[in-house]
């Protein structure tokens, strides 16, 4: 299985959601579990790469803030969280790790929330358009709809927690037009991912 497609079946809302739109809990958390794992490990095999090499770790780092800067990362995170993409925020993280720590959760936070906000904004103007909103709907699968319809905005919470696409749940929030301002609070988790993402980086979470 190649990495794309893994991403792609980490991130696919079928496999963690039942046909009555209710969660599967315990394989959700699997998911994150594992794709928490496989980000760590690239993130592990890419460090000993750079050692293997005679790279200075932080010359690496270094280039690639100097060639992207923050303007990069952010530019990255948005675009992940404002399209459906097989791909994940996470894996900007080696890259952060030598900034401020409260820069790099808020540079990682606040473009994955504007890219979530855009995907929801996205979605009520879709949703003024049937047939492209007829498109988007089939596209994303029934199973999202009926989570947000469900959940409402808990669906948008717990897929900033974890592998659920949060572009996609975001987009489909607009359509079926959920308010907006609970909308923007429920994106705000992404703070405390973010948060939580950089102890486990820094290893002051240690995983298993």
């Amino acid at each position: 299985m190649s990495l794309r497609t893994f991403f792609a079946h980490i991130f696919s809302k079928k496999q963690y959601i039942r046909t009555d739109g209710t969660l599967d809990v315990k394989l959700l958390l699997l998911g994150t579990l594992t794709l928490m794992v496989v980000v760590f490990s690239i993130y592990f095999l890419a460090i000993k790469y750079v050692a293997a090499q005679g790279w200075d770790e932080s010359v690496v780092v270094q280039r690639f803030i100097e060639n992207f800067g923050v303007k990069g990362v952010a530019l990255y995170v948005f675009i992940v969280d404002l399209f459906v993409l097989p791909l994940s925020p996470d894996l900007m993280w080696p890259f952060v790790m030598e900034w401020h720590p409260m820069v790099a959760i808020l540079v990682m936070s606040i473009s994955s929330v504007a890219g979530a906000y855009c995907a929801y904004l996205f979605g009520r103007l879709v949703g003024l358009m049937p047939p492209i909103k007829r498109w988007v709907l089939k596209n994303s699968g029934t199973h999202t709809e009926k989570l947000i319809t469900k959940y409402g905005v808990g669906a948008i919470v717990v897929s900033g927690l974890t592998p659920l696409p949060f572009s996609s749940i975001c987009t489909v929030a607009g359509i079926v037009k959920l308010r907006p301002l609970y909308v923007f609070l429920s994106s705000l988790i992404r703070f405390v991912r973010m948060g939580l993402y950089y102890l486990i980086f820094a290893g002051m979470i240690v995983i298993g």
